[in-house]
């Protein structure tokens, strides 16, 4: 049995931990959660159905368990969650402890798995390798973790050169017979998917597209970008693939933030592609391990005006769109960015199960 530790379920936007489940469990690798805590996200999520969920004690159920267990264990809320948490997967017969993100979940897994005496492993993605945190000390995390699992070949280079670590590159992926491809070349707005952060660099999106007559719509809750002809709104997970096909191409001009952050490879690309959209975007972090020339365009991170430029083009050559668009549903499926992809790299890491 396999237990994942999350810092939050269900949540929208990490629908590629939901799906990494939900294939192992297909394969019949017994999977059970345990979340730290709960987030209101403004739509529905993908969920897996059955999926035994553990939700560590808070407040009087808290002092319940401090009452049962060992006065050791009450020195803080934290280790009591601990030991609460080491006693119910020592009964659920746990064999390996593995979270997603280098943050406060993979700590609680990693101290977790030690007690139970299992390996811990992490898929480490973005922010949580790019961000100093204080309160989680990377190096040591990631020394802890057998093995480290990263989502692309970028990654990997930086732990080698920054912390002398190997890591298994394990590329996150989709489901490409799920989507239903659209015609980009007929298409008459671009589309995208994201957070409003400062890597996503939908700033500078806002400011490309007053130069470029086209309807951009975006997924997410970045409201404060919307305009005339910028729509903006978060929908549910069920809806994306929908808005998806309707893309003349998918942008997202992605940057790396003052403190560091940058994104991995965006799975919401993945799932453009698998929708026969081509991509527009920036050649940073481990974007041009999924997206070149042939299956879309890349442009200078931090410039809106080569941004514009480069939509304009977009927009003028339907042709170029739909052949991009059929180049790049053919790679998400021959590739390795699906999840059955996915989940073997992540078994073949775990040494088979």
């Amino acid at each position: 049995m396999i237990a994942y530790v999350v810092r939050y379920w269900p949540t929208l936007s990490e629908t590629f931990v939901v799906r990494e489940i939900d294939e192992l469990r297909r394969r019949e690798t017994t999977v059970e959660l345990l979340a730290l805590g709960r987030r209101s996200d403004p739509r529905a999520g993908e969920t897996v159905g059955g999926l035994v969920v553990h939700r560590p004690p808070r407040g009087l159920d808290l002092v319940r368990a401090a009452v049962r267990s060992r006065p050791t264990t009450w020195r803080s809320k934290r280790a009591l969650r601990v030991h609460w948490a080491v006693e119910r997967l020592r009964r659920r017969g746990v064999r390996r402890v593995h979270a997603h993100f280098a943050g406060e979940a993979a700590g609680f897994a990693a101290e977790v798995a030690e007690r139970l005496g299992v390996p811990f492993s992490v898929t480490v993605h973005a922010n949580d390798l790019f961000v100093e945190r204080p309160d989680v000390p990377l190096a040591d995390l990631l020394a802890r973790a057998d093995p480290i699992v990263v989502i692309a070949e970028h990654h990997a280079l930086y732990i080698a050169e920054r912390f002398g670590l190997s890591s298994r590159v394990v590329y996150c992926g989709v489901v490409p017979e799920r989507y239903t491809p659209g015609d980009p070349a007929a298409a008459r707005r671009f589309v995208t998917v994201a957070r409003d952060v400062p890597k996503k660099g939908l700033a500078d999106l806002a400011t490309a597209m007053r130069e470029v007559p086209a309807v951009l719509r975006i997924v997410g809750d970045a409201h404060r970008h919307g305009g005339p002809r910028v729509l903006v709104g978060p929908v549910s997970a069920g809806e994306v693939d929908a808005i998806l096909r309707t893309g003349m191409a998918f942008v997202l001009p992605c940057r790396i933030a003052r403190d560091g952050d940058r994104d991995g490879i965006p799975v919401a690309m993945m799932e453009a592609m698998a929708s026969g959209v081509p991509v527009v975007t920036t050649p940073v972090s481990g974007i041009p391990e999924l997206v070149d020339d042939e299956v879309g365009w890349l442009v200078p991170p931090d410039d809106p005006s080569e941004l514009a430029a480069t939509l304009r083009a977009v927009l003028a050559d339907p042709e170029a769109r739909r052949e991009k668009g059929e180049r790049a549903r053919a790679r998400i499926a021959a590739g390795p960015f699906t999840v059955r992809s996915q989940v073997d790299g992540l078994l073949a890491a775990w040494g088979g199960r």
